[in-house]
């Protein structure tokens, strides 16, 4: 009994292993279900996340086919593309912060995070509005990652209620945990 108490002692005072390992766990049930819950409850923060993907990423060679040129293609101009967030695009391994926004505030051009469950695909999706609709007080829109060559089937039509928030912030490398974590999953 007193090895059992002196080993509780010191693990609760981290003098060793299980320790360490006990600590992580605490700080990250603390942070997902008491932090994060207070920070979307109590600030216009809707969401936190991670690019994992380069689909939004301007370092590829295609970046002129795929974005520029299709933009012109599809009717938008210079003038119009100059005025959008992120006009370079998110690179992967950003940290990005949504923001709650009402239909009428995402506009063509905004980044948006939306959930998608198509085909088996359970993701949340970080990719560019370039068409939004109205129909009868209901609100869609279609994004493009802007170094796809196209908008995928499941980017077509996204109902108000799939989407997260505007991202507003993005923080270069701070994402890269969540990356590294994604990749490793994927490998699994």
């Amino acid at each position: 009994m007193a090895e059992y108490r002196r080993f509780l002692s010191d693990t609760l005072k981290g003098k060793n292993y299980l320790s360490i390992a006990l600590y992580i766990v605490v700080f990250y049930l603390v942070f997902v279900y008491v932090a994060l819950p207070a920070v979307y409850a109590f600030t216009p923060i809707s969401y936190l996340s991670a690019v994992v993907s380069g689909s939004m990423s301007h370092d590829v060679s295609t970046i002129q086919l795929t974005y520029y040129n299709w933009l012109y293609q599809h009717g938008f101009n210079s003038s119009t593309i100059s005025k959008w967030p992120f006009q370079n695009g998110i690179s992967i391994g950003s940290f990005v912060i949504a923001y709650k926004a009402s239909p009428s505030q995402i506009k063509v051009g905004d980044v948006i995070i939306y959930k998608v469950n198509y085909e088996g695909i359970k993701e949340d999706v970080i990719h560019r509005v370039i068409n939004e609709t109205d129909i009868n007080g209901t609100y869609y829109y279609t994004t493009k990652g802007d170094a796809n060559p196209v908008s995928y089937p499941f980017e077509i039509d996204i109902p108000y209620s799939s989407v997260i928030g505007k991202v507003g912030t993005v923080i270069p490398y701070l994402g890269y945990p969540r990356y590294a974590l994604y990749v490793l999953g994927n490998l699994i």
